[in-house]
């Protein structure tokens, strides 16, 4: 393993580059950061791809609660799939470790300091809450809400937002002292070994699930991107998935920012495939943006064979009321008779290369997080990060952080608990050049793949 060997317990079978280097701090199985470290052996059926899981350490005794451990990460690189693997649960480790009662709780009409307006989030819509089992209540400025403060990037102010925003997981309080305002979800989480670079990947991550939830829910044929006009990596890559019986389609869902999105659908041909599996990622290069979608296939791909062997198929319900999390949304569709039911997704007659979307890259973080920011405020949206990083993550050179923009579309888990509020839903498609969906219509009727 080089100059500096892995700890036993980790398990790889290559060399790992300059990882190394940091892993043996962060790993122990009783008191690391990391508490396990595995890669997956690639099994019959499945693409050429390296993948990775790791657990984070258990944060219960510094926060009195379980954070969300795992992370996972793939890629035709096996240090790139270690690294988002290690990224990932660095995040959600450091994400979880907060103690409520360090934010003060008061409702946004009376708080003295400056807050982002409950109106400006996408969540609900009003009909929503007049079903008595909704989980949620309205978001106004009489709701009791414990707020933490963030830094906006648009205008250098600190800014307030609700913590339940911010951290995960953050479990409202049973004896009702905080009004449960929306799902605890990971959109925008991002480690890196700089605050660019952090800044930069959580807000890519907001933008791209702010595309993919809006392309799903308004049904929206994107324009497809030709296979030939993708580089030799690409081609590659989607080859791996090809010669295990999948078909790959890419579609640039690139929004009013105009800042690169591409989403990747497979399609199972074979016995044992995933009948579906979705992908998306968004970078200021295209050429990253769908190396990213790719490999993020990759991982969800695994993901979906995992859960066909473990889970029994469910029905289909009223109101699709059994769809409720993660794994039940991926097991609505490895029912592969579904399947066609996504396929709008790749229809469209429209094509167009991937050269033709614009590669807004300066060649330095820094500035490429600046541009990301001006992409965003253009669209009359602010930007905020929210800095994360426990002790032990900072010192050893690590950045967490949280990315909010305010009003871009949320993704959540659960049919019912989709994201009806706000104005993009009902407005950017129709900017774009599509007809889009209005309230009296509805949003699609199918429960969102698990991208």
């Amino acid at each position: 393993m080089g100059a500096m060997p892995l700890r036993r317990g980790i398990r790889t079978r290559r060399p790992l580059g300059a990882l190394p280097d940091i892993v043996p701090l962060l790993y122990d199985p009783k008191v690391g950061i990391l508490g396990e470290i595995r890669e997956h052996d690639r099994e019959a059926g499945s693409p050429e791809y390296f993948r990775y899981v790791t657990t984070a350490g258990d944060t219960t005794a510094f926060s009195g609660h379980q954070n969300f451990s795992i992370g996972g990460g793939g890629s035709t690189s096996r240090g790139i799939a270690l690294a988002k693997a290690i990224g990932e649960a660095i995040e959600r480790y450091a994400a979880a470790v907060y103690d409520r009662r360090d934010y003060p709780m008061v409702p946004y009409d009376a708080a003295p300091f400056d807050c982002v307006a409950p109106q400006d989030f996408a969540l609900f819509d009003t009909a929503q809450f007049d079903d008595p089992d909704f989980t949620y209540q309205p978001f106004n400025g009489q709701s009791d809400v414990r707020w933490m403060p963030a830094k906006s990037l648009v205008s250098g102010r600190i800014r307030h937002v609700p913590a339940c925003f911010v951290h995960l997981p953050y479990l409202f309080p049973r004896n009702g002292d905080e009004w449960p305002l929306a799902q605890s979800i990971s959109t925008g989480l991002a480690c890196h070994g700089s605050f660019a670079q952090a800044a930069l990947g959580g807000i890519c991550e907001v933008v791209e699930r702010d595309c993919f939830s809006i392309t799903w829910q308004a049904m929206v044929s994107r324009e497809r991107i030709r296979p030939e006009s993708l580089a030799p990596a690409h081609r590659d890559a989607i080859r791996r998935f090809v010669a295990v019986g999948y078909d790959v389609h890419m579609m640039n869902i690139s929004h009013d920012n105009r800042i690169p999105t591409i989403m990747t659908v497979l399609c199972g041909r074979r016995a044992g495939n995933a009948p579906l599996a979705v992908a998306a990622a968004t970078d200021l290069s295209p050429l990253v943006a769908a190396t990213k979608s790719l490999e993020e296939l990759a991982h969800t791909e695994r993901y979906v064979r995992q859960l066909m062997g473990e889970l029994g198929r469910i029905e289909i319900e009223p109101g699709h009321r059994n769809v409720y999390s993660q794994v039940s949304h991926v097991n609505f569709w490895i029912s592969p008779e579904r399947a066609r039911h996504a396929d709008f997704l790749h229809a469209s007659p429209r094509e167009i290369d991937l050269a033709d979307l614009p590669d807004r890259t300066t060649g330095d973080p820094a500035g490429d997080l600046d541009a990301v920011v001006r992409a965003i405020a253009g669209t009359g949206h602010d930007v905020l990060i929210a800095d994360l990083a426990t002790p032990d993550v900072a010192a050893l050179g690590f950045h967490v952080v949280r990315a909010l923009v305010p009003g871009y579309h949320p993704l959540y888990m659960g049919y019912r608990l989709r994201a009806l509020g706000g104005r993009r839903l009902w407005t950017v498609p129709q900017a774009l050049g599509h007809p889009g969906i209005d309230r009296s219509t509805g949003d699609n009727p199918m429960p969102h793949p698990f991208p």
